[in-house]
């Protein structure tokens, strides 16, 4: 990956945006795509891109294709691409579930299914930086192609990210316990935070609240496609977590209850 290359981004948001400013820095070619004309403009604007070309054209140019949409879009991708013959020696994802995306792309040449931990609740082109994911761990599922696998390997380096093998289940429900459970619970207290309608609130925020707000404000619909692909694992976990609330707060009424005394 140390040769210049053709990168071929489809997705320009924040994360596609950043490793688009990335293999820029890098040296490489970059040409992207997006189902949203303004949203591709931007991120040329925003220097994370050579130039905005169509689907096929990035496919016919691409030697590496990263696949930088929400969940379902990567799926339609892969689906898509099970009939297609793509000049990539390299196609990846940076979806937040890899079962699903593992599965639906099971036969499509080159793919290996990858996810970076590197993000922020702000999305779109403006919150892309070339340095995303600098020393992030970026987990990749083996293809069971040892040269494959040494390509995304070389990939995730060159991006200045940590390589960190996993299988698809095993991510998935680590994934729902660190990252998606949180979401959640972040999502809930921002709402509740709201509806609550308290003058001057977030003056009396410490660093835990302010932070559970600031998760609160990230992209609602690629979230609950998050959550519907991994609705079971992220479920057990939020059971789990709601069983030990429950536990927590009658544990503190019954510490705060005054004791009784025998008068006699």
């Amino acid at each position: 990956m140390n040769a210049p290359v053709t990168l071929g981004v489809i997705g320009t948001g924040a994360l596609g945006a950043s490793i688009g400013l990335r293999g820029r820095e890098l040296g490489w070619r970059v040409i992207g795509f997006d189902a949203s004309e303004p949203q591709a403009r931007a991120a040329l604007e925003k220097g994370a891109l050579d130039e905005i070309v169509t689907r096929d054209n990035l496919y016919d140019q691409a030697g590496t294709v990263v696949l930088a949409m929400p969940p379902r879009a990567i799926v339609d991708e892969l689906l898509s691409l099970r009939d297609r013959k793509a000049r990539a020696q390299l196609i990846v994802d940076v979806g937040s579930v890899k079962l699903p995306i593992f599965e639906a792309g099971r036969g499509v040449t080159n793919f290996v299914a990858t996810h970076p931990l590197a993000g922020s609740e702000r999305s779109g082109p403006a919150a892309a930086r070339g340095t995303l994911f600098f020393g992030k761990p970026w987990v990749y599922v083996p293809p069971g192609d040892k040269t494959l696998e040494m390509r995304a390997r070389d990939f995730i380096a060159a991006m200045g990210a940590l390589a960190v093998a996993s299988d698809a289940a095993a991510h998935d429900d680590v994934l729902a316990l660190t990252s998606h459970l949180p979401q959640l619970f972040a999502t809930i207290f921002s709402k509740t935070f709201r509806q609550a309608n308290i003058a001057d609130a977030e003056a009396f925020c410490g660093p835990v609240a302010a932070e559970l707000l600031r998760l609160g404000n990230s992209n609602a619909d690629l979230w609950r496609e998050i959550f519907s692909y991994n609705s079971e694992n992220v479920a057990r976990h939020a059971r789990e977590l709601a069983a030990k609330l429950t536990a927590a707060a009658q544990a503190l009424v019954q510490k705060a209850e005054p004791e009784e005394h025998d008068p006699h």
